[in-house]
């Protein structure tokens, strides 16, 4: 699956991802909402400061699920909870975050694996921070 061509020809919104337990900007990211999949945004880091444990958990989560590794899933989740993840602007707090180097989705909603599985494929071809348009 993939987000519709004219996807690059939106603005994105510019916000910050914080940590509130934290009280810390964590990353500055542009993104935009998918038109297939409810509450599920995608886009680019444009600065980061993520802790590397952080990062790390984001990773092996997405390995869990893609590997259906559900004895596992639950402790590192929770331990991504403990950040409490939110989009600074607005407060919501965000899910399932997928970092693939400067490439980032996540959710406004926790999501099943079902839906989290079925995210789309970010193209940089449609994406207007790699200089080309499809």
């Amino acid at each position: 699956m993939r987000e519709p061509e004219d996807a690059a020809k939106e603005t994105g919104i510019i916000d910050y991802i914080i940590s509130y337990s934290q009280n810390k900007r964590l990353a500055q990211i542009e993104y935009r909402p998918s038109r297939q999949i409810d509450d599920y945004f995608y886009g680019k880091v444009l600065e980061q400061q993520f802790p590397p444990r952080l990062v790390w958990l984001i990773h092996e989560y997405d390995e869990l699920v893609q590997h259906v590794v559900m004895t596992l899933l639950e402790e590192v989740e929770e331990e991504i909870h403990t950040y409490d993840l939110r989009l600074e602007s607005s407060n919501r707090r965000i899910y399932n975050v997928m970092l693939m180097e400067h490439d980032i989705s996540f959710f406004t909603q926790p999501a099943g694996i079902e839906e989290y599985a079925d995210r789309p494929i970010i193209d940089n071809s449609v994406n207007p921070h790699n200089g080309s348009e499809g």
